[in-house]
């Protein structure tokens, strides 16, 4: 039987256990010098999730994971071992929620997912749903993130999808009518 995630983020939470602490502080910094950096609470949060993520899936119970600490490098070495470690873990399995997509999309970190939401906007500016500006991108906001949340589990399977588009512009274009055939077509 797993670990229990949330012991695992109460121990981090509650500074319990300063080396999961410490894992947790320099896997949020890596997250915030990323282009999915969604700044320092959220990449703190993202990271206690992480690591609560990693250490339930790969450990039996928190001795095991102790011991494995204790058998890499000593130290602050094993501790920024096993932080790459987790971070790698991150990168490869990192679930977009709908907030994280919408985090991406609001402050600009993802050039694509913005210039996506542009376009649906634009299109819904053309549509009789026409609400004015700002509650046009809004809904293309929601309807963005709402669509890859629920049918992208990372960003990596996001980015291949563009590319299996085409390139450039176009493959923008069509993942953004995608988007809107889904949410604005299918209403009608």
């Amino acid at each position: 039987m797993p670990i229990d995630k949330e012991l695992i983020k109460g121990k981090i939470h509650s500074r319990e256990d300063i080396s999961l602490k410490t894992i947790t502080d320099i896997l949020a910094y890596q997250m915030s010098e990323s282009p999915e950096d969604m700044g320092p609470e959220s990449n703190f949060l993202a990271a206690a999730e992480s690591v609560a993520q990693y250490i339930s899936e790969k450990f039996k119970d928190m001795d095991s994971f102790t011991n494995q600490l204790s058998q890499l490098d000593k130290g602050m070495k094993s501790i920024n071992q096993f932080a790459d470690t987790v971070f790698n873990y991150y990168q490869d399995k990192q679930l977009l929620s709908f907030e994280i997509v919408k985090t991406m999309i609001s402050r600009v970190k993802d050039v694509n997912l913005k210039m996506i939401t542009d376009i649906m906007a634009y299109k819904i500016y053309q549509s009789p749903d026409d609400k004015g500006t700002e509650l046009n991108f809004l809904s293309a906001e929601t309807f963005v993130a709402q669509y890859i949340s629920e049918n992208f589990k990372n960003l990596r399977e996001f980015r291949r999808c563009l590319a299996d588009l085409g390139k450039g512009s176009y493959a923008l274009e069509a993942f953004a009518d995608l988007v809107y055939k889904y949410y604005c077509q299918k209403k009608n």
